[in-house]
């Protein structure tokens, strides 16, 4: 008797396939409000209708904690640009620390707190571009 053996061979290709690795995830774009973050979470805060040039009269609040009370949160402005600190502020506030910034002069750093809040301000004409800035909640 012969036997006659059939051989087949399937190539499949697997297309989008994650080889063990996490891909990137971007941040989320926090809009106005109270914000819950967790350790390593990365966000975005954003002046009102960034990249657009800012609007008169806006303004945002922004609440953020990070949920391990030991924790830090770092800021990191890629985009810092407001007017003078009358028509145009972010104000950053965290225990009994407070600032007013405006300017170019980037807020980067790491902050001694997991909770902060943030309360932008513009009153009058406005030319700037706002800001992009990404917080970190950190170990």
């Amino acid at each position: 008797m012969k036997y006659m053996l059939t051989l087949l061979v399937v190539t499949v290709t697997v297309v989008g396939a994650i080889d063990n690795k996490t891909a990137p995830v971007d941040p989320v774009i926090l809009p106005c409000g109270p914000h819950t973050m967790k350790l390593g979470d990365v966000v975005l805060v954003q002046s009102p209708g960034y990249p657009a040039r800012l609007t008169n009269k806006s303004s945002c609040q922004q609440n953020i904690v990070c949920q391990s009370p030991s924790a830090k949160l770092g800021v990191a402005c890629e985009v810092f640009n407001l007017e003078d600190c009358d028509n145009e502020r972010l104000i950053i506030s965290y225990d009994t620390t407070s600032s007013t910034l405006c300017g170019n002069v980037k807020p980067n750093g790491v902050f001694p707190t997991n909770a902060m809040k943030l309360e932008f301000i513009t009153k009058g004409v406005n030319d700037s571009t706002g800001y992009n800035c990404s917080i970190t909640c950190l170990r």
